[in-house]
């Protein structure tokens, strides 16, 4: 079963919106609370202006409280709703007028003069109760004023002010959500228009690897898209990268195969002849070894491109052993009158690198070396510490190259003129030159003031002490 993707858009208006809704139940909250202390207050106030119409109309006959009912006492706190009221007018003797049941029990302690509030049951109806005790001339104890009146009209003008903040809170967030979606839309365009690019490289012309535009990308989304357009450029070196292999070696093949076919056909004509028999042998032996020389340079040259793509890194090794190795694999197929000398001063030389490249640049330096030196000549490795780098010299007794001529001996299939008794396709440099550019190994030129030939330096980066993988 697929899994279902994430939608950017989606989570992008919930994480807008998630705030918004918490915002809104915050606002209810308060809205809540706000109405229900204005609603409260508000009717209060009329209770309290009820119950000083009452207590302003106190007086005593005959030593006994007596009270002047006025009709707007209880006037004011009519209602739609028709809300009952009950009141009470009680000394200390008991109830002078009024509803001589009305509980006033859980009347607050406060001073004389003062009204005080607060919520009863009476007759199975929730009631509000304001009361005040007031002094009478001519009675000593205080005489309670109380007026009660049931919630019908407090409750319905709560009601529907909290309904009117629920229609407007839900109002403003869908005109939020409404905006949000826009917003959203119009923010994330530049994504779909990147998205249209990659989508129509797929449809028009997957080949085409050209950075995409992102002139127009938000700066969130310049990370992901600077990566795509590496992508690119690693795919489209990668394809150079082949195309200039498939190129090379079509090209370098050519010659040793006319030669191969060449004397291939010769012995099939002149096959009763010894001596023309036995050269075209020799001539079709050289042709495979250069043919199979030529193979193994091209595919180093591929392998040694492609890591540069990869950019893969290395392994703990020991630059002496390393050299060590490299001649005595090469060491069966070097003349025997070649002299090869090594000396390596310093134990350890420890460096972080890819063994098989390093092997293969060392390796190339070295069959150049012994092959320009010709018949009885000489080559000297020698490796040694300077400050933090390994510093390595090959050296042989050949005639060198030109000073003019040795930035040009990296270019790939590129021979030193006048050298046409020295059999080569020009990889060899090439070969070491991007070998060299991968293991950060910086390369010199320049002539042997001991042999007298051509002295090749490098040097590497040292790394720090480590155990050596045998």
């Amino acid at each position: 079963m697929r899994a279902t993707r994430r939608s950017l858009k989606r989570a992008v208006l919930l994480n807008l919106l998630a705030p918004v809704l918490l915002l809104a139940v915050a606002i209810g909250a308060g809205g809540y609370l706000t109405i229900t202390s204005v609603v409260e207050s508000s009717h209060d106030r009329l209770l309290d202006g009820s119950l000083m119409a009452i207590a302003e109309r106190l007086a005593v006959e005959s030593g006994e409280v007596v009270v002047d009912m006025p009709q707007v006492a209880l006037g004011m706190l009519e209602t739609k709703t028709q809300d009952n009221v009950y009141y009470l007018v009680a000394t200390d003797a008991g109830p002078v007028t009024g509803y001589p049941d009305l509980p006033l029990g859980r009347m607050p302690a406060v001073e004389p003069g003062q009204p005080a509030h607060w919520d009863e049951t009476y007759r199975g109806n929730a009631v509000r109760v304001a009361a005040v005790s007031r002094h009478v001339y001519g009675v000593e104890a205080p005489v309670i004023v109380a007026v009660a009146e049931t919630r019908l009209a407090r409750n319905q003008l709560r009601n529907e002010m909290l309904r009117n903040l629920g229609l407007a809170e839900a109002a403003l967030i869908l005109a939020i959500a409404v905006l949000a979606w826009v917003s959203v839309e119009r923010g994330l365009m530049p994504l779909v228009d990147l998205s249209r690019q990659i989508d129509n490289r797929a449809v028009s012309d997957w080949r085409d690897l050209r950075p995409l535009d992102l002139s127009d990308v938000p700066q969130e989304a310049v990370a992901p898209a600077t990566a795509i357009n590496a992508m690119f450029e690693r795919l489209r070196s990668a394809t150079e990268l082949l195309r200039r292999f498939t190129a090379d070696a079509s090209h370098q093949m050519r010659t040793p195969l006319a030669i191969v076919r060449v004397h291939v056909d010769l012995l099939r004509r002149e096959s009763s002849d010894p001596e023309l028999r036995d050269t075209a042998l020799a001539e079709l032996d050289q042709g495979a070894e250069r043919l199979e020389r030529l193979i193994t340079q091209l595919l180093t040259l591929a392998r040694a491109d492609e890591s540069a793509v990869a950019a893969a890194g290395g392994t703990p090794c020991d630059m002496g052993e390393v050299i060590e190795h490299v001649i005595a694999d090469r060491i069966a197929g070097i003349p025997a009158d070649t002299q090869i000398s090594c000396l390596i001063r310093h134990r350890p030389l420890p460096l972080v690198s890819d063994t098989v490249l390093l092997s293969e640049l060392l390796g190339n330096l070295l069959d150049n070396a012994v092959k320009y030196s010709g018949a009885g000549g000489q080559v000297v490795l020698s490796a040694r510490r300077e400050d933090d780098m390994a510093l390595v010299t090959i050296e042989d007794s050949g005639p060198g190259i030109p000073e003019a001529e040795r930035e040009r001996v990296f270019q790939r299939f590129y021979r030193v003129p006048d050298r046409p008794d020295v059999p080569g396709s020009g990889l060899g440099m090439s070969i070491v030159k991007v070998i060299a550019e991968l293991l950060h190994i910086s390369i010199a030129l320049d002539r042997s003031p001991d042999l007298g030939g051509l002295r090749v330096t490098l040097r590497a980066p040292l790394a720090p002490l480590s155990p050596i993988p045998v």
